[in-house]
């Protein structure tokens, strides 16, 4: 039957589900085919179903719509409606919501388990009747228990379900490892020769001395994006300026500890406000630290060929890539080219006789071609071929999967540049060292290695995976 536009009403359970979207696209369509279908009512003309639909048409200046009239339990309106809107676009906190509806209405069974763990029969006729698997299902209520923040980055389109859970999971277990006081495993080697790690905050490396340390390669966190359960840590302070001032702390004990020909290596990412823009830290400390005295000489690409895969929603270009600032104390640092050459991209041998004119005569001589035997000198732009991604489980030790350090960098990435900044016997520093990557490669190289980190958890797991490597005795954890 067909009601006029004037006498119908809108349910407010709808908006309550449901944020307002733009309907231009919706108006179009019906402009050219009308309206495929008619709305749903109750008997006292609330909209159930086509409140998008409603509202394209009052817009277009509709007077009187179809619909259809049904008798609805008011106790079973919002089942309903849920149920009418299974062809919706929704994003992630819609679903939630739908999720919870149907959860209150169609409840079998008793128990009170959260975060997904309700009676995984319900679970199954909800995803039967919402067209979504059941795991999604679990993963939503999950994420929204424990890490409820993470939801607006999927409804952004900037994390997908199954990486925020993934997340979330691993931040509830650093969070259970920090609620009670941290006892030493046994099998976590406490001695090893030339690694000291210092269980603070490097803000303060008192422990270093002045110009004692030869080359330094570290990567902060991230601001703003995740936390390993420590109170003070660096990266989830309240302002961007907070958290460089913070940053420029540690880099003002780099420059103290460093020595005068020695160098820095700064492998930082960048970060999304809650505009969608990116913050670009790496761009700010670099001209902080270059107003502070550093000398910037390369800004080196890490291009990971196995990037974090993105949700297909985003409108912008995957992120695939980190800075590595190069900085140096002064132009007269220590370096050794032929300990990072590599191989020649095409092979290269003496070219054919070459025939040239003189005064008296033609002669003949061999082309020579002048590459150096060990190889050439590499680009600032790491490729595919000479480094894997931190998602090539190859070149990276994870002890326990759920406490895997999410801002890890291969080992194969830092090797050059410990290599061709340092010597045999020489000193290595990490501020932020983290699952221990720089000191397994320092170790590695016959160097000595400090390191500094904030969380008990991955100061074991450094010397868990550096203690695979020797059984010495002088080293210590403070």
């Amino acid at each position: 039957m067909r009601i006029p536009t004037d006498q119908l009403q809108t349910c407010p359970v709808n908006s309550e589900i449901y944020r307002e979207s733009d309907v231009q696209d919706l108006m179009n369509s019906i402009s050219e085919v009308g309206l495929l279908q008619p709305l749903v009512v109750t008997p006292d003309k609330t909209i159930i179903s086509g409140h998008r639909r409603y509202s394209a048409i009052r817009s277009l200046g509709w007077t009187e719509v179809e619909c259809e009239v049904k008798e609805i339990p008011p106790d079973q309106i919002d089942v309903h409606i849920v149920l009418y809107n299974q062809g919706r676009n929704k994003v992630a906190t819609e679903i939630l919501r739908e999720i919870k509806i149907l959860y209150s209405n169609l409840w079998i069974g008793s128990g009170n388990n959260k975060g997904g763990g309700r009676n995984t029969q319900m679970r199954d006729v909800i995803s039967q009747k919402m067209g979504i698997s059941s795991g999604s299902i679990h993963k939503l209520l999950y994420i929204e228990e424990h890490q409820p923040e993470l939801l607006k980055l999927i409804d952004d389109g900037d994390m997908s379900i199954n990486g925020a859970y993934k997340e979330t999971k691993r931040q509830m277990n650093i969070i259970s490892l920090s609620e009670y006081v941290y006892e030493r495993k046994k099998n976590v080697p406490l001695n090893i020769e030339n690694l000291n790690i210092y269980n603070k905050t490097s803000e303060d490396m008192s422990e270093v001395g002045n110009a004692s340390v030869q080359t330094i390669v570290t990567s902060p966190p991230y601001y703003n994006k995740r936390t390993y359960g420590v109170d003070g840590q660096i990266g989830w302070e309240s302002s961007i300026e907070e958290h460089l001032e913070r940053l420029m702390t540690v880099m003002s004990e780099c420059k103290r500890v460093l020595k005068e020909n020695g160098s820095l290596f700064l492998v930082i990412g960048d970060s999304y406000d809650e505009r969608g823009s990116l913050r670009q830290i790496p761009h700010r400390i670099s001209l902080k630290m270059s107003d502070d005295g550093w000398i910037l000489r390369n800004t080196l690409i890490w291009y990971k060929t196995n990037a974090k895969p993105e949700n297909g929603k985003i409108k912008r270009w995957g992120t695939s890539y980190e800075f590595i600032f190069f900085f140096t104390l002064s132009t007269d640092y220590y370096f050794d080219m032929d300990k990072i050459r590599v191989p020649y991209l095409t092979e290269f041998s003496r070219g054919a006789p070459r025939h040239h004119k003189t005064d008296s005569g033609v002669n003949t001589h061999q082309q020579t071609n002048l590459h150096h035997p060990l190889g050439r000198v590499p680009r600032d732009f790491v490729e595919e071929d000479i480094v894997e991604t931190t998602l090539n489980n190859s070149d990276k030790f994870v002890p326990d999967k759920n406490l895997e350090h999410s801002a890890t960098f291969p080992e194969k990435l830092i090797k050059p540049f410990i290599l061709g900044t340092s010597k045999a016997g020489d000193t290595i520093l990490d501020p932020f060292i983290g699952s221990g990557t720089t000191a397994k490669v320092s170790l590695d190289n016959e160097r000595k290695c400090i390191g500094y980190e904030i969380s008990p958890v991955f100061v074991d797991t450094s010397f868990q995976r550096c203690g695979s490597l020797m059984n010495q005795e002088s080293s210590q954890v403070v």
